[in-house]
């Protein structure tokens, strides 16, 4: 699927006719006997099992980095099954292979494959045999999605059977979907041409995704796992989530992690203009993949970009590939484990006449190629990248750790209803209850968190740009996690609150251990709003909050130096809204060190050292102010200066820089070489100087057709990149 849901899904019903479809039984020897494929292909051809080592997908004992799309066939659309087309299929195929696919990411029709509950239809599970075989022709690995579902646009594809039944919580409806993954599972265990199951696609089901609460999403992937764990102990499992941790939704990684393998994203920029106000291809909508790679990462997973995209019916054609392109490389760089974009084929023109696309214009233009199966710009970029991933050697190798953590609440991260780190034990006579856990109280339902959700991950997500724009890679432990790896702690407003919800920040007892943590050597910035709240703040940060100060713009003075910030510089902001989230504080000084100062001349940014660590205080919540601003990047914007201050005054130096904000440097190290991954996040062609604290003695910048060497001067280099392109480069 392509998008969000609306928020009203339209149900679409579908009975299909088992008698609708042509015999066909797909295994190997009967397409060698059929002329599918020959003898010696039906035997020779079959792709080697896959598994997870250290993070990355190995066959055959070496890693690799599954690239390729999600297959919705440009003629027959979601009614395949029934117009079933070999030859057309196949000629789908065919036309993968050649763009370097290695993996097709297809939906199994839940009311195809189970039209009774409980009686199987033989003939889906031949369809499903030929398309493996097809992908064992084709070298191209499958990667089933279950229990489909919503899928394209609007549409849901619902089994006829459920008469209105919650599918995460009703127990025949549980049970039915359960015994359906078993039977994958029992069909296919030792199938090496499946690379992973997918539970499903873009959950909480639609038809009940207001309803879906963590605990049922919680039970539903353990049974959907557990059946088919029964006879499969050996793909891996995602549940192919779009969303979910940015909108804190029921199937956020920190729910499932305890049963997946890998986690999955959908950064669908354009279908979230509450975190992205931008552009389609701008610096923050470029920034989507990586950031919620990092945010998921944070559950303890690895994390593979399973649909991204936008169509050229509503963007055009060079734009779309360049916002991927761009995507896709910073994504790699960040961890992702694989590509699966959404989608393969634009949809052909007789769809135009029938729903969804009927009623969904842009769905139509989705495809890297078109419904003929020309190549549109997206196709070029995509067999390009597939041919530089493709000679990557991972052994050893894993993404570098990371310069900031930015801490998550534990608010945000627990299931809803979990109180095992309130601080409580054995009986009490009064038991706690609150009302900001409303559905704990009873005839109350589940708070709406949609709105401090929206509040913390703009914050966040502002503050990850920055760092990576001062090329400082950030991570989000969360609350609970061990932090203290990290060099430095950053903690952008809201995460310093004190707001109902909860969710937006961090728990009393959290400054005790900051401030151990800076103690022994940490650095720690944070920055506060007027709903802040820091107990025993001032011998942490060198000031203590004073009042509030309503304002609508901010502009802050640098008066001492600090790193690269020089005294007479000036920073300037809009007050996005007259509340105490948005407007800034007064600060008292004590031990402290002013930096800047306001338009009062009141203190703004204040430094401290405690025991061998320092920490940061900003008195306004400037990634908030930056997070409501419009195409915030696409204009002069510093802040990530005073993020690098801090960094250049604390000693931290990342493993790889650029001369260039716009230029992001992500490094893959293993022992004495590695790849870095660097990307333009800008409209401008850049020439960056690259800097290494690397013993790095030789460069060479992997392209389609080789490695090509880079002329070292010292520990620095040159990059050319084109606007929006990224780039590998191996280091020894």
């Amino acid at each position: 699927m392509s998008r969000k849901p609306l928020p009203l899904c339209v149900v679409v019903a579908i009975a299909l006719s088992i008698a609708a479809i042509s015999e066909f039984v797909g295994t190997p020897a009967a397409l060698a006997e059929s002329g599918v494929l020959s003898s010696a292909e039906a035997s020779s051809s079959r792709l080697p099992m896959v598994h997870l080592d250290g993070g990355y997908f190995t066959r055959n004992g070496k890693r690799f980095l599954p690239v390729g799309a999600h297959w919705v066939p440009a003629k027959a659309a979601m009614q395949w099954p029934i117009d079933w087309d070999p030859k057309d299929i196949e000629a789908d195929f065919a036309k993968m292979h050649e763009l370097g696919y290695s993996l097709v990411r297809i939906d199994m029709l839940w009311a195809w494959f189970e039209p009774r509950p409980g009686d199987y239809n033989p003939k889906a599970f031949q369809q499903l045999d030929y398309l493996v075989s097809l992908g064992h022709k084709y070298q191209i690995y499958i990667h089933p999605s279950l229990l489909i579902g919503g899928e394209v646009g609007e549409a849901y594809w619902d089994v006829p059977w459920r008469h209105g039944r919650h599918p995460h919580a009703d127990p025949d409806m549980l049970r039915l979907e359960t015994n359906l993954a078993n039977e994958f599972g029992r069909r296919y265990a030792n199938e090496s041409g499946i690379i992973a199951w997918d539970l499903t696609d873009e959950p909480p089901f639609w038809i009940v995704a207001d309803s879906t609460t963590d605990a049922m999403a919680i039970n539903w992937t353990r049974l959907i796992v557990d059946g088919i764990r029964q006879y499969d102990k050996v793909h891996p499992i995602v549940v192919g989530t779009s969303g979910q941790e940015i909108t804190h939704g029921p199937f956020r990684a920190d729910d499932i992690s305890k049963f997946v393998n890998f986690f999955s994203v959908h950064p669908f920029t354009l279908y979230a203009p509450d975190l992205f106000p931008d552009p389609l291809l701008s610096v923050r909508g470029t920034y989507g993949a990586a950031f919620e790679i990092a945010l998921s990462q944070g559950a303890g997973r690895p994390v593979m970009i399973h649909e991204m995209g936008a169509s050229t019916a509503q963007f055009s054609p060079e734009r779309v590939a360049a916002y991927d392109r761009t995507q896709i490389y910073s994504g790699i760089g960040a961890g992702s484990i694989g590509v699966d974009l959404w989608c393969y084929t634009d949809a052909s023109p007789q769809q135009f006449h029938k729903v969804p696309y009927l009623r969904t214009p842009q769905e139509t233009g989705w495809g890297m190629t078109t419904w003929d199966r020309q190549d549109k710009p997206l196709a070029r970029e995509f067999k390009k990248i597939s041919q530089v991933v493709d000679q990557l050697d991972l052994s050893g190798i894993s993404p570098a750790p990371a310069d900031i953590g930015i801490v998550i609440p534990d608010e945000w991260a627990k299931p809803h209803g979990d109180f095992s780190h309130f601080g409580l034990s054995g009986a009490e006579l009064t038991p706690y209850v609150s009302t900001a856990d409303a559905d704990a109280i009873p005839g109350a339902r589940q708070p709406d968190l949609s709105n401090a959700n929206r509040w913390l991950m703009s914050s966040v997500l502002t503050s990850f740009i920055l760092a990576r724009r001062a090329h400082l890679k950030a991570d989000f432990p969360r609350e609970y996690q061990d932090w203290t790896k990290r060099p430095m702690l950053f903690m952008p407003s809201p995460i310093t609150s004190t707001a109902d919800p909860f969710l937006t920040h961090v728990r009393t007892d959290f400054y005790e251990k900051a401030k151990r943590y800076v103690e022994t050597g940490g650095y720690l910035y944070a920055s506060m709003a007027a709903d802040g709240a820091i107990p025993d703040m001032a011998p942490l940060f060198g000031a203590r909050l004073v009042d509030r100060a309503p304002s609508s713009e901010v502009i802050l003075k640098i008066v001492s130096p600090l790193g690269g910030l020089k005294p007479g510089e000036t920073f300037h902001y809009i007050v996005p809204s007259q509340t105490i989230e948005s407007w800034g504080t007064i600060l008292e000084v004590t031990s402290g060190k002013v930096i800047a100062v306001d338009q009062y001349n009141r203190p703004a940014l204040v430094t401290n050292e405690v025991g061998q660590g320092k920490t940061l205080l900003s008195a306004f919540p400037l990634e908030h102010y930056l997070a409501n601003v419009p195409a915030a990047f696409e204009q002069p914007e510093n802040t990530h200066r005073i993020y690098e201050a801090f960094s250049d005054w604390a000693g931290v130096k990342p493993t790889f820089r650029a001369d260039q904000p716009s230029v992001e440097a992500s490094a893959l190290k293993g022992g004495d070489r590695g790849y870095l991954v660097i990307v333009n996040h800008s409209a401008e062609p850049q020439n960056a100087t690259v800097f290494t604290t690397l013993a790095a003695h030789s460069i060479g910048r992997i392209t389609p057709q080789g490695i090509t060497p880079v002329k070292m001067n010292g520990s620095t280099w040159k990059v050319a990149l084109d606007s929006f392109e990224g780039a590998i480069l191996e280091w020894k």
